[in-house]
């Protein structure tokens, strides 16, 4: 136990055997360890943990201003939570060091014209989408098929599984000896995840410590191979809108984390060593400024929005203003998709796009040999802004996964 009682991870010994052992030389191969040790997390179902009153006053007012935002959300920003969700896609991504432009992103999305980074962020969205469609009580199932949006289309032999070997955070490729930190073997990950499930149907925490320790006792069971970040911050909306938080709108929670990614991973080894206070602490702060931020983004797509209309050409009979409008949902666009979504013809939306673009309220450009793009950078711009806490940016350190 913690000095908070909150119980501590312990330790066991294991015998390491590498894989890669062929391909070393005589000297690796000597220095190679022979056991390693493990984290074995502690069951947390029934844990207690008593928050003092300083925190419980902020996390009152970090509950009401999230509240706000979803209010907003839910009147004000409803066409523009799609952005939304892609910008704190974007963000989750950017922990790991996935980096990609909102322009990028949306290619990728919609025209499938994406590799590398971009393709890992729409698989991301994916993720983050599947996981708003989830019903509780948080399940294996449920999880498994979070997971399974995110890599099926980067990693199908991973995907939706639980991991079969060691992971480890840090440290040497050649064995976990050394490393960060090492998650418990997998033979324990069903029923470490099975007593995490139960804590997440606590009633006597409140939604965000409950939501904190939650996440940060996923990241500890380190359940896959591969996506335990993303898919442990797609968890965090799903608990939120359980809560009835954030039911109408992702609150990007990822972009404010992103301002300072070492806080974050500090806040984590603190979970590891016994001490949850952290990383709720954390989470609270962060939860009032990214509901500050999402309003404040839903407002300025609102006003940009609202001076593309004044400066639209505005032809009576014409898709113009809808198009424009569509554009707060899907800032990149081609003619098919602008003429099925706003219920056109293609010639139509194409000759719109054409005279949007001649008022310099949109910029055309090849997509691809003979097929023809438009996008809003002012809005683009917008999603990047979002996707940084509002540009800023902290640098991440050097942590990675290891297989």
């Amino acid at each position: 136990m913690s000095e908070n009682g909150w119980p501590r991870p312990g330790r066991e010994t294991l015998p390491w055997t590498s894989r890669m052992a062929e391909f070393l030389t005589p000297r690796q191969r000597v220095l190679l360890p022979s056991t390693y040790e493990a984290a074995v997390v502690p069951e947390i179902a029934d844990a207690a943990l008593t928050l003092s009153t300083r925190l419980a006053a902020a996390e009152a007012d970090a509950v009401a201003a999230v509240s706000r935002f979803d209010s907003d959300a839910a009147s004000a920003l409803l066409p523009f939570t799609p952005l939304l969700l892609r910008s704190e896609s974007s963000a989750s991504s950017r922990i790991e060091q996935l980096t990609v432009s909102a322009r990028r992103l949306m290619e990728a999305e919609l025209f499938g014209a994406g590799r590398g980074n971009a393709a890992l962020v729409v698989a991301n969205t994916r993720a983050m989408t599947a996981a708003a469609s989830i019903r509780p009580p948080l399940s294996l199932d449920s999880l498994l098929s979070m997971h399974r949006a995110l890599l099926e289309s980067s990693a199908p032999d991973d995907a939706g599984a639980l991991r079969r070997e060691p992971v480890w955070i840090g440290g040497s490729e050649l064995s976990p000896a050394g490393a960060l930190f090492v998650p418990p073997r997998h033979e324990r990950v069903p029923e470490a995840l099975e007593d995490l499930f139960a804590f997440t149907r606590r009633t006597d925490l409140p939604p965000l410590t409950r939501t904190a320790i939650a996440h940060a006792h996923f990241e500890t069971i380190h359940p896959f191979v591969d996506g335990n970040g993303r898919t442990g911050r797609a968890l965090i909306h799903v608990l939120l809108s359980w809560a009835g938080l954030t039911p109408h709108a992702p609150l990007p929670l990822s972009a404010v984390l992103l301002a300072d990614v070492d806080s974050y991973f500090r806040s984590l080894d603190a979970y590891r060593r016994g001490e949850p206070l952290v990383i709720v602490e954390l989470f609270i702060g962060a939860a009032a400024r990214a509901a500050a931020l999402g309003r404040s983004a839903g407002r300025r797509i609102g006003r940009t929005v609202e001076a593309m209309l004044e400066r639209s050409p505005g032809r009576a009979g014409t898709p113009d203003r809808a198009i424009i409008e569509l554009l707060a949902r899907r800032p990149v666009l081609d003619a098919g998709s602008a003429a099925t979504a706003v219920g056109v013809s293609e010639a139509a939306a194409r000759r719109s796009l054409e005279r949007l673009e001649a008022a310099g309220l949109l910029r055309g450009y090849l997509i691809g040999p003979h097929r023809r793009a438009w996008r809003s950078p002012e809005i683009l711009d917008l999603m990047d802004d979002v996707a940084s806490a509002l540009g800023r940016r902290a640098r991440p350190g050097t942590r990675r996964e290891m297989p």
